[in-house]
């Protein structure tokens, strides 16, 4: 069955490889361009491919591409984000980001493997379903969806929560999230990233009444005191299945800002906190613990105030090791690839919880192969391709089957 999946798979390639060229080409850096010539783009392939297709946004100018194949009460779903991170220094790349090179039957640019050949995988798994008659149509729908907005923090209304709220996911009994993968990811840790805001007084840095502290409250080194006593912190969290070698970290001043001119002590300070959940654990109680800090560096020196502002809060989730879908994803893995893939949870945090909350078994990660996401040199390895499908295909058939 697989040697036949996989020729039928292959007589694709140069459609994939042409189409995943085209979406890297196409600039869709969030905070920067939006995706809507990626949603569009996706949305004429699969029109060409014959599926039925459309966009969806809550912001016009974002929107969420759906393609869809069969009608039946049972269905699949397969998620990949169409936005990506900064490609940052662009002479830290062999070659352009965007230009979408093949090296060594590599191709290489921003969002290659995050996650744009995800969604290339996707629309050709509905292919290969349809023309090798893989499942009854009658009794069973499988959705791709490319959303938008991930890469903001994996919290944001207008993808993946969109389409749970709509009501554009009925149906659907598991789902892969489509990310360049060698495991079988069962969940993933949470992530709680906060602002601290620090408030001080200004003062000439020349003045006599500096000199003397009798005005002036740095807020720049108020800040830092609390961010080296929050670097100190460990919270110790039991290992959980699939999770070895994680555990809970803070990591302060991943982005931090101060100071209003060079001989005034600064009056306002701000850092950014970013902390990785275990599923499971408590964010108030991360946030009691920084609070107290807070107020007890704000007491050591008075006119000090300091504040903190969520901007992201996700869980940690995991479906169980033994899952169907896990169990399945990776016998299937092995048969295709004539390699183990481990069944684990990610560090990286993303929206499968969002499916997973929703009742949805989920693969938080699973996919071609690549690497250096959010790193130079992105990279996909352009005959994982058609292999993916042929997992990806298999497993909706084996798996709604089951149910």
């Amino acid at each position: 069955m697989n040697d036949r999946l996989l020729g039928a798979a292959q007589a694709r390639f140069p459609e994939m490889a042409s189409f995943l060229q085209r979406l890297v080409r196409m600039p869709s850096v969030n905070g920067r361009e939006t995706e809507a010539a990626v949603a569009q783009c996706g949305l004429e392939e699969a029109t060409r491919l014959g599926f039925e297709a459309r966009l969806v946004a809550r912001d016009p100018a974002r929107p969420n591409v759906l393609a869809t194949w069969g009608y039946g009460s049972k269905g699949f779903t397969f998620i990949a984000h169409t936005d990506t991170v900064t490609e940052g220094c662009p002479t830290a790349w062999t070659t352009p980001p965007f230009e979408a090179a093949i090296r060594e039957g590599r191709l290489y640019g921003r969002g290659a493997a995050d996650n744009k050949a995800g969604l290339v995988c996707g629309l050709y798994t509905l292919a290969l379903l349809r023309d090798e008659g893989l499942l009854d149509p009658a009794a069973a729908h499988v959705t791709v969806a490319g959303v938008v907005d991930e890469e903001s923090g994996a919290s944001s209304p207008l993808g993946v929560r969109a389409l749970l709220d709509e009501g554009l996911l009925a149906g659907t009994c598991g789902a892969i999230y489509t990310y360049a993968s060698d495991i079988v990811c069962i969940g993933h840790r949470g992530l709680l990233r906060g602002i601290l805001k620090a408030e001080g007084q200004s003062i000439h840095s020349g003045s006599a009444a500096w000199s003397q502290g009798l005005g002036g409250v740095n807020a720049v080194t108020g800040l830092a005191a609390i961010l080296l006593r929050l670097e100190t912190l460990d919270f110790s969290t039991p290992t959980l299945p699939g999770f070895e070698g994680l555990r809970c970290t803070l990591t302060p001043g991943t982005r931090i800002s101060g100071g209003e001119f060079e001989s005034m002590v600064p009056a306002h300070a701000e850092a950014l906190v970013d902390i990785r959940l275990m599923p499971g654990q408590s964010p108030e109680d991360v946030l009691a613990v920084i609070e107290r800090i807070m107020t007890g560096e704000s007491a050591r020196r008075p006119g000090l105030h300091v504040s903190l502002e969520v901007k992201n809060r996700l869980p940690g989730v995991a479906i169980p090791m033994n899952h169907p879908l896990a169990v399945l994803a990776q016998r299937t893995a092995a048969e295709v690839t004539g390699k183990t893939w481990p069944i684990a949870g990610a560090g990286p945090a993303n929206e499968g919880y969002m499916l997973i909350e929703a009742g949805i078994p989920t693969l938080c990660g699973f996919g071609p192969t690549g690497g250096n996401a959010h790193a130079p040199d992105e990279w996909v390895e352009l005959a994982s391709l058609p292999r993916t499908v042929v997992m990806f295909a298999s497993i909706v058939r084996e798996y709604l089957q089951q149910l």
